[in-house]
């Protein structure tokens, strides 16, 4: 296969965090989170980069209502997760994207399908459930599923590809069923088979060793779906991830690039867009720098840039 460099970005807002944080603890960590994302995009259309973006698929919603029964979404059948006690829909607002903006994300749909750029929309599941822990059944994954499917189709999308909330990953045999063709597949990082080093650490002590991030070939681990695991996240530069020089950030991305080129695969990078948000100017300068190299050996001819859609059609057809 060609050297190519993947883009996905897990674009959620509020829902990867609500059993985490409170709505004003995120916002105080991630300002100005839709003025980033409208830059991030702006950044890709100056490269002429199509990337991924796997939303939520509540954001397709402008606002929602309880049901009868008082419940967020009755129709959709709820998680039991040993680690979370409540209601996994308890904390929906049911209101509106002008009073719950981190809970709706309509104009942000609206915003990616008339980019200059094409660029590919995907799945983060509807309500960023943990795929892959036992106390999500097949029924309530393909339930979540379901209605990513239908929200897309209703604003005339396909899904292709999908991302699982938190890297964690299950119910493969679902998404080939609900016509997903690509996954992000977890890093193949070194650190992944040690036990007792929290990834966090490890994470830093990749990037400050400068070690050079994997590159993968897509497997099809089931007819028509393909792994397209991730190589990198761009960590962003709050907290003790400040003391990482924004350069090493830049240097791994590039030396990704470099790797991917030189043994023919793929250096798939990925991040939130929030994880941009604070010291927006810096991380995006970074990014920015990482886009430049990719571009740059795509004109010369040494590298493609693909969605995870298109590669994996690519290879489908192969």
């Amino acid at each position: 296969m060609r050297p190519t460099f993947v883009l996905s970005l897990d674009t959620e807002l509020f829902w990867g965090s609500f059993d985490i944080v409170s709505p004003e603890r995120f916002a105080m960590r991630y300002p100005d989170v839709r003025p980033t994302i409208a830059e991030l995009l702006r950044t890709l259309e100056e490269y002429e980069i199509s990337a991924t973006w796997a939303l939520v698929g509540h954001l397709f919603l402008a606002s929602c209502e309880r049901g009868a029964d008082g419940r967020a979404h009755p129709d959709l059948p709820r998680p039991r997760y040993a680690w979370y006690q409540r209601d996994w829909l308890a904390h929906d607002p049911c209101s509106d994207r002008e009073h719950a903006p981190l809970w709706y994300g309509d104009d942000l749909v609206d915003l990616l399908t008339t980019a200059t750029v094409a660029q590919e929309i995907g799945s983060h599941s509807f309500s960023h459930l943990v795929f892959g822990d036992p106390g999500c059944p097949d029924a309530v994954a393909s339930a979540d599923l379901a209605a990513c499917v239908q929200l897309a189709s209703e604003r005339g999308l396909l899904l292709r590809s999908f991302v699982f909330p938190r890297n964690v990953e299950g119910h493969h045999e679902l998404l080939g069923q609900h016509g997903f063709q690509a996954y992000r597949g977890r890093d193949p990082t070194w650190f992944r088979s040690l036990s007792g080093l929290p990834e966090r650490a490890a994470r830093l002590a990749d990037y400050g060793a400068g070690l050079h991030p994997p590159v993968s070939v897509p497997q099809e681990t089931m007819p028509g779906l393909w792994n397209i695991p991730g190589s990198m996240v761009l960590i962003e530069r709050r907290g003790i991830r400040r003391a990482l020089p924004m350069a090493a950030r830049v240097a791994k991305g590039k030396a990704g690039l470099a790797r991917a080129v030189r043994e023919g695969k793929v250096f798939h990078l990925w991040f939130h867009p929030f994880n941009l948000a604070h010291r927006r100017a810096e991380m995006l300068a970074g990014l920015r720098a990482i886009l430049q190299e990719a571009t740059r050996l795509r004109d010369e001819g040494a590298l493609d840039i693909r969605t995870m859609g298109e590669l994996a059609a690519a290879l489908s057809a192969a």
